[in-house]
């Protein structure tokens, strides 16, 4: 019956390639992509498969640690991605791994999931295990990988309601050809792929994304940030602001302003090039402002400093009284929240997180971050955060309480991995 559905699926190949040809970001790395080009050589002992630049982050990790858990010998190791950030990210793993000898690690595209090309692939790629990162259940990928008695898992399982009524449809397929294992981050996401692979094959992880939460008792480095601020002006920073909320943050700032004129804030756009527009929205209220690459010395109580440099952001984490992450106060999807945490600054968002769901809402019910409804709430939860008692110290030691029974995927996922490379290796003497 997989015949018939896999030259229907070829054919499908045959007629999207020459459009995706012309895409300009699925061009790049075309020959990789087609195996027209010379790919990397097997045979490799794990091919894992980041799908973009959030899942290549978490494959370097677990490279990191594959890498000082001392196999035995080293393993070969093959990462994909299929954009451009994600080789990027890829690429830098590399470089810090060079300096260790537990891993050789080689970079490609991923291919194209056309049959052809996918048979190419493993022939080429000969890998012991095939990894995938969070959600890509490419068909012939799984197809291949079973013909060719790969064993694949799925890693940080994490599967979206949309993705579910997707995948559902063909549980019957997945059921045949899905990975041989499903490690999910939640109950939730077991359960949808337990309903799309069987609940037999589906376990439960931490998500290693928690792994990357390390609380900081000061900033690992001198913030220029500083020079801006005097210790007796309270600095409220309102960061990865969306171009769609400027009107609900310019409302926030005029409130929190008129009611505290003792206040500097620092105002991050998530995209640095509204910097100008801010400037002159800002002017335009009567409200004093400066751009960040404009400001000299102290700045004066009741200005708002305009960020349009890259990288300090961190740094006016570690040094804000208040803080709150855009992208949340519409349905944008949310910004990093996590990172004001990092440097013991609870942050205030809006009730748009959903790329950041993965948290979980015990993270508000703990306290360590506050939702508010809209830019009125916004404002008066910036006015109360400045006079909140407690020290940074204090929300280190709770951010740590809060996460380090969350944390240890990464081992988890080289555990595994270790284990069942053993396990073929006994089964190849």
């Amino acid at each position: 019956m997989i015949t018939p559905i896999l030259h229907l699926y070829s054919l499908a190949w045959a007629i999207a390639l020459p459009f995706l040809r012309r895409s300009p970001r699925v061009s790049l790395g075309w020959g990789q992509r087609t195996l027209e080009e010379a790919s990397p050589s097997g045979p490799f002992d794990v091919w894992i498969q980041a799908a973009s630049g959030g899942e290549s982050l978490l494959t370097n990790m677990v490279l990191e640690r594959l890498a000082a858990e001392h196999y035995g010998r080293k393993l070969r190791v093959l990462a994909t991605s299929g954009t451009k950030q994600g080789i990027d990210s890829l690429l830098k793993g590399c470089d810090r791994l060079s300096a260790n000898g537990g891993v050789e690690l080689a970079v490609a595209y991923f291919p194209f999931d056309a049959p052809r090309v996918m048979d190419q692939a493993f022939s080429s790629f000969a890998p012991k295990l095939a990894i995938i990162v969070e959600t890509e259940l490419w068909p012939a990928f799984l197809i291949t990988a079973r013909r060719r008695n790969v064993p694949v898992f799925l890693v940080n399982g994490r599967m979206s309601e949309k993705s579910f009524r997707s995948y559902r449809h063909f549980s019957g397929f997945f059921r045949a050809y899905g990975p041989d294992k499903v490690w999910a981050i939640s109950s939730q996401d077991g359960d949808r792929f337990g309903q799309v692979v069987g609940n037999e094959k589906v376990g439960l992880m931490n998500n290693i994304k928690f792994d990357r939460i390390e609380p900081q008792k000061k900033l690992p480095f001198p913030s220029p940030v500083a020079d801006l601020l005097t210790e007796s002006t309270p600095f409220v920073l309102l960061g990865s602001v969306r171009k769609e909320e400027e009107e609900k943050i310019l409302k926030a700032i005029t409130v929190t302003l008129t009611a505290r004129p003792d206040l500097i804030i620092g105002l991050f756009p998530k995209h640095i090039e509204r910097a100008d527009h801010w400037l002159a929205l800002l002017q335009s209220a009567g409200i004093p402002a400066v751009k960040r690459s404009r400001a000299t010395g102290r700045s004066l109580p009741g200005t708002v400093i305009v960020w349009d440099v890259f990288g300090e952001l961190a740094g006016a984490y570690g040094l804000a009284s208040a803080t709150f992450v855009g992208g949340s106060l519409l349905n944008l999807g949310g910004q990093n929240f996590l990172e004001p945490l990092v440097f013991g600054l609870k942050p205030i968002i809006g009730p748009y997180w959903k790329n950041f769901a993965w948290v979980g809402r015990d993270i508000v019910a703990a306290g360590l971050v506050r939702e508010v409804a809209d830019e009125h709430e916004l404002a008066q939860a910036l006015l109360a955060a400045i006079d909140e008692p407690g020290t940074r110290a204090d929300v280190i030691e709770q951010v740590h309480t809060f996460f380090a029974p969350r944390k240890g995927g990464t081992e988890q996922v080289c555990r595994q991995i270790i284990d069942k490379l053993q396990l073929l290796d006994q089964q190849q003497k």
